[in-house]
This record gives C-alpha cells, sequence and structure tokens, in this order.
C-alpha cells in the first residue's frame, strides 16, 4: 500500500494530499530506529512522539509527523490486517479517525493541521479499533487489564446501533484476540454521568447509552473533557454561558436548572447486549 492509496481509503481531502506529497518531496532520511522502537511500545509513545517532532524539526501543521505516521500504517499496519485477516472495511473505519480530525481543521491559507499524533500510536500498533460506531482500546497495564470504549464524534447513538457495535466486537473479540474475552469493557466519558438524569428526556439517545454501564468511580476535578462540550473551554467557569447547547448530543444547559457538576468517570459496560 502506498501513502496515496491510504489517502483515498481514507478520504482525505485533496488539500491534505498535497501537503503530504510536499512533505514527500522534501523528505531526506529515515527516522532512526530508537524512536520508530518508541513509537511501537506503548509505555514509550509519549516520549518517542515527542523525540518524532524534534527530529522532524520545522513542522507547523504537523504535516511531517502525519506523513511519517501514514507509513507506518502503510509499511506495518496493513500487512499486519491482511496477514491477521481483519476486513479492510475495518481498516478504513479505524483510520477514517484520521480524516475526522484533519479535515474539519482547514485555515484561511487553505492549509489544514495535524494535533493527533499522540493518539494515532493506539490503531497504529493494533490496540485499537472502530467496530461500528464504537472504536474499542486493548489496554494492556500492569494490574488493570482493560478494553476502553471511546465514542467517536460522528458515532451513531442510536441504542440498537451501539448494542450492534459490542456484539460485533466480542465476535472481533473471539476470533483475533481470543486471550482478551472476558476481560472488562470500561468507558471514561461525561456522558454517563447520573447528572444527566436532570437534563435529558427519558428518550434522549445519551441516556440510553449511559444505560448500558454500572458506574464505577466519578472524578470530579478532571477538566479535560470541557473542549468537548464547550468548545475553546478548558474548566467549568462562570464564562460559560448558563445556556450551551450540544445540538448533536441534545444536550441543553439551562439556567433555571441546578449547577452541574459534569466530569468524567469510570464505568464498567453492565451487560453484553443480546
Amino acid at each position: 500500500m502506498t501513502i496515496y492509496d491510504l489517502v483515498e481509503i481514507i478520504g482525505l481531502p485533496i488539500g491534505v494530499k498535497e501537503q503530504l506529497q510536499v512533505c514527500q518531496e522534501n523528505r531526506k532520511n529515515e527516522i532512526p530506529i530508537d524512536i520508530k522502537d518508541k513509537l511501537f511500545d506503548r509505555n514509550t509513545w509519549e516520549s518517542g512522539i515527542a523525540e518524532l517532532k524534534e527530529y522532524l524539526a520545522d513542522d507547523p501543521y504537523s504535516m511531517k509527523i502525519l506523513l511519517e505516521q501514514m507509513k507506518f500504517i502503510c509499511e506495518y499496519t496493513y500487512d499486519e490486517y491482511i496477514n491477521r485477516g481483519i476486513s479492510t472495511e475495518i481498516f478504513a473505519d479505524t483510520f477514517g479517525f484520521i480524516n475526522r480530525f484533519v479535515a474539519p481543521t482547514k485555515d484561511s491559507n487553505g492549509k489544514y493541521r495535524y494535533d493527533w499524533a499522540w493518539w494515532l500510536q493506539r490503531q497504529i500498533t493494533l490496540q485499537e479499533f472502530r467496530i461500528g460506531s464504537l472504536e474499542y482500546e486493548f489496554v494492556d497495564e500492569e494490574n488493570n487489564r482493560r478494553i476502553e470504549i471511546h465514542i467517536p464524534s460522528d458515532a451513531n447513538m442510536e441504542l440498537e446501533t451501539l448494542c450492534k457495535s459490542v456484539v460485533d466486537f466480542l465476535e472481533f473479540e473471539k476470533k483475533y484476540f481470543p486471550n482478551w474475552v472476558g476481560v472488562d469493557l470500561v468507558t471514561e466519558t461525561w456522558m454517563v454521568m447520573p447528572e444527566l438524569d436532570l437534563v435529558l428526556p427519558s428518550d434522549s439517545k445519551i441516556l440510553k447509552f449511559k444505560s448500558l454501564f454500572d458506574i464505577e468511580s466519578i472524578d470530579y476535578n478532571q477538566t479535560w473533557y470541557m473542549g468537548w462540550i464547550f468548545p475553546g473551554y478548558s474548566e467549568i467557569a462562570d464564562s460559560i454561558s448558563p445556556i450551551s447547547i450540544l445540538k448533536p448530543l441534545s444536550l441543553i444547559w439551562l439556567s433555571n436548572l441546578p449547577r452541574i457538576n459534569i466530569s468524567p468517570l469510570s464505568s464498567h459496560l453492565a451487560k453484553s447486549p443480546a
């Protein structure tokens, strides 16, 4: 597979293809093996990405680093999918992640920006897959082995579709990762906060999603998630309008309701949807 085959598969805009082509034409050296090794180890991803950025130097739109990660996908990941018999549909859905975050970033100069190098190594190393509406990440940490469910911004939140995703993932897991069968499926998201019962209608898609999980813990001190709810804000603040609407999720924050602490939490999938 070539970079340009991958561009077509995941549907990147022509402008991104042009930026990548310029990076390719100016590329002079292969990535040092010590940096590459760090990028393929979960324990050293963070330092590996930092060293790769430093090695690539002038890269204001982070297209050089995107090019290198796409080379990893073409030279390693795609072959692994084929060798393991994982479908090209799952491959395309999983790496559609790139387009989802790059396509909306076009600036007034017609340039696109890529800011998700720190996350993409999960997919590159076959530790995260998109199955239907949801993404599933195999996290093999000492004393905390788990499968984390992530909710893409374009996820179909209909309960039937979500349940099908989980059922299809369990079949995928059984076929390709049998040693993970029985490991807890968990999520950390504001979308399962108990307080949402106060502001959402009973037929809310979020509440139906929430009903699939048992809450394990809540951390009201975390604020990293705020940008997903109120773009441009990193913490709950008085400057946030009391009437804030997330139209795609039908979440309405009304001034006549009590102040609600919405925070990411740990929760386990209550049971396998049938």
